[in-house]
C-alpha cells in the first residue's frame, strides 16, 4: 500500500491518501484527511478503482484531473498530481520519491 501526504501551502491544508493495487492495471484510492474540495472529489475518486494506465495518457484524458476541474477552486494545487505519483507508484510505474516546490519571492 502506498501512501502520501501533502501539505498544500498557502492554503494551510494536508491531504493524506493511499492507493492499493486490485491488480497490475487498477488501483483503489482512499483519502483521509482532506480539505473541502478534495472531499468533493473524494466521492468520485473512491467509487471505483482507478485505471492507472488510462490516467497516465494525458491530463485531459484523466479521472483525477477531470474531478479537480469541476471541484478546485485553484489550478495549482499540487494534489492532483500527488494522487497521479501515488497510483503510479502502488502499480510499480515509479519509485518512492517525495516532490518539492520552493516558492521564493
Amino acid at each position: 500500500m502506498a501512501k502520501i501526504v501533502v501539505t498544500a501551502g498557502a492554503c494551510g491544508e494536508t491531504v493524506e491518501a493511499t492507493a492499493e493495487a486490485v491488480d497490475d492495471r487498477y488501483t483503489k484510492v482512499k483519502i483521509g484527511k482532506c480539505c473541502e474540495y478534495v472531499e468533493r472529489m473524494k466521492q468520485e475518486l473512491e467509487a471505483e478503482p482507478l485505471d492507472g494506465y488510462k490516467l497516465m495518457k494525458g491530463i485531459a484524458a484523466s479521472q483525477i484531473y477531470k474531478s479537480a476541474g469541476v471541484c478546485l477552486p485553484h489550478v495549482t494545487c499540487p494534489v492532483p498530481a500527488a494522487l497521479h505519483k501515488l497510483v503510479e507508484l502502488e502499480l510499480g510505474l515509479a519509485v518512492a520519491a517525495d516532490v518539492t516546490i520552493k516558492i521564493e519571492k
